[in-house]
């Protein structure tokens, strides 16, 4: 009954929130922690990643969940992780719509809304979440698998090795990288990277960004040099054709003994070098359109417009070093 008429029902309030002294059943702001969760949602709705606002967090050595509730007199045997902000603890509260002013409690899950004060708005939380799924379908084309896109191409920082893809505890809806090496030859081989792999993906869109825009090709840089490309190539072509018919004239004058072979033969360099010319010019026009056709493709993917398995093949490995920092690197050459 309580949880219909939107009555907090839990043991401890999220964090962000403590029970009312005249109400238990009611939810206020926390005077501290409230600040942080607002945080929080702000650098994400401004376009921060989960990674960035972890680091955000830790670099500033604000309080975990757990920290500031074993501080406010939390007693019990709680898993107090290893003492910093996660991925998992910034996720868990971008998606939890109780700071929306919420509650969903009960085995029916039952919603009350405007139960308490909000700590973000709706529209806030509900762009957050769609860019959440935005980020989580867009890995593969819709429909078919998102099994291990990067599978050999994730790299240990320290041993050299492929990390494995596996799923989180508990048959968790998330997947972590880990190297075994250290499990199997010891931790004088390798120290054990590890890195989860929504940040991994993080990485490369972040440094895909990066690589596209220290190459960015404008339209209109692009059509100037193809009709730079095509006038050239006019003007090759224009070149071969006349060297060829002098040098077909030429034959006939060596052939009816008017000229030496060596003056045939300089009239002959002359037209095989406009054909070279030609080739090549050719070439360069085709390369520069496969460039731009590769620029405009990850373009679209640094976007998420695309899938990021469309350009996997681009991606030479991702390194994942000791201090936690992952690296891409690029098969393209520009």
């Amino acid at each position: 009954m309580k949880a219909q008429h939107g009555e907090f029902i839990g043991p401890r309030a999220p964090f962000g929130y403590q029970k009312s002294s005249e109400n238990p059943g009611q939810l206020v702001p926390d005077p501290v922690a409230a600040v942080i969760v607002r945080k929080i949602f702000e650098m994400a709705a401004s376009g921060t990643g989960v990674t960035g606002i972890v680091r955000y967090l830790n670099d500033r050595s604000l309080p975990t969940p757990i920290q500031y509730a074993r501080a406010h007199g939390l007693d019990g045997d709680f898993d107090d992780g290893i003492g910093s902000w996660n991925s998992r603890s910034v996720k868990y509260i971008l998606t939890n719509r109780t700071y929306t002013g919420m509650l969903v409690q009960g085995k029916e899950k039952r919603a009350v809304e405007a139960t308490h004060e909000p700590l973000v708005d709706s529209g806030t939380f509900d762009a957050i979440q769609k860019a959440f799924q935005a980020r989580a379908y867009n890995v593969v084309p819709q429909g078919q698998s998102a099994d291990n896109i990067l599978k050999g191409k994730v790299i240990c920082g320290c041993c050299g090795g492929k990390m494995q893809r596996k799923r989180g505890t508990g048959h968790a809806d998330w997947h972590f990288f880990t190297c075994i090496t250290k499990n199997r030859l010891g931790a004088d081989k390798c120290t054990g990277m590890y890195a989860r792999e929504e940040d991994v993906f993080n990485a490369i869109y972040r440094q895909l960004k990066d690589y596209v825009n220290e190459r960015y090709i404008t339209n209109s840089t692009y059509k100037q040099k193809i009709q730079e490309y095509a006038e050239q190539i006019a003007d090759l072509t224009q070149r071969k054709t006349t060297a060829w018919i002098n040098a077909m004239e030429h034959y006939e004058q060596y052939m009816q003994g008017e000229i030496s072979k060596e003056e045939f033969r300089a009239v002959q360099d002359v037209a095989n070098h406009a054909k070279e010319g030609l080739i090549q010019a050719t070439e360069s026009k085709d390369a520069y359109e496969k460039q731009y056709a590769r620029f405009r493709k990850l373009l679209s993917a640094s976007s998420k417009d695309i899938p990021l398995s469309e350009i996997v093949d681009c991606i030479d490995k991702v390194v994942v070093d000791s201090r936690g920092k992952i690296v891409a690197k690029w098969l393209m050459q520009w």
